[in-house]
C-alpha cells in the first residue's frame, strides 16, 4: 500500500513538474532561436535596473523585448499576438508595457497580459534563463 503511494507521487510530481507553458496562438508561429545577452555590454547596461525593458531585434519573430522585474528577467515577442506580423506589428516600448501602432493594443511587460485594446492573446513569453550577467533567451 505504501509503494502505491510512493509511485502515485512520482507520477503527480512528473506529470506537472514536466508541464511546459503551453502557448498555442493562429497568428504568431513557433520560432527557434538562441541568443545570449551580456549586460556589461553598454548596448544592455540598462536592463541592470528593475523595471527597465529593452528591445532586441534579434530572435522570435519581430524581434524580443526583455523586461527587469527585479525578481528576474522576462522575454516577450516583439509583434502583436492578436493579428499576423505586418509592417506595423512590431510594437514600441512604453515604460513598463508595450504598444502596438496598429491598434493601439497596450500589453504589460511584468506577465504578458493585454491591458487595452482588443483581443485573447497575451504576448508571446519566450525562455529566460541568468547566469552572472548573462541572460540567455531562447525558444
Amino acid at each position: 500500500m505504501k509503494t502505491k503511494r510512493i509511485i502515485g507521487l512520482f507520477l503527480l510530481l512528473f506529470i506537472f513538474g514536466c508541464k511546459e507553458r503551453a502557448y498555442k496562438n493562429p497568428y504568431l508561429q513557433d520560432v527557434s532561436f538562441d541568443i545570449m545577452i551580456n549586460l556589461d555590454l553598454p548596448q544592455y547596461a540598462s536592463l541592470q535596473y528593475p523595471g527597465s525593458a529593452l528591445y532586441v531585434a534579434q530572435g522570435g519573430i519581430k524581434g524580443v523585448f526583455i523586461f527587469n522585474s527585479g525578481d528576474g528577467f522576462n522575454a516577450f515577442e516583439a509583434s502583436d499576438p492578436n493579428h499576423y506580423p505586418n509592417d506595423c506589428s512590431t510594437m514600441q516600448a512604453n515604460g513598463t508595457s508595450v504598444i502596438c501602432p496598429c491598434e493601439n493594443n497596450r500589453y504589460s511587460l511584468s506577465d504578458g497580459h493585454l491591458m487595452s485594446g482588443e483581443g485573447q492573446y497575451g504576448l508571446k513569453p519566450y525562455h529566460v534563463q541568468q547566469n552572472g550577467h548573462i541572460i540567455h533567451i531562447y525558444n
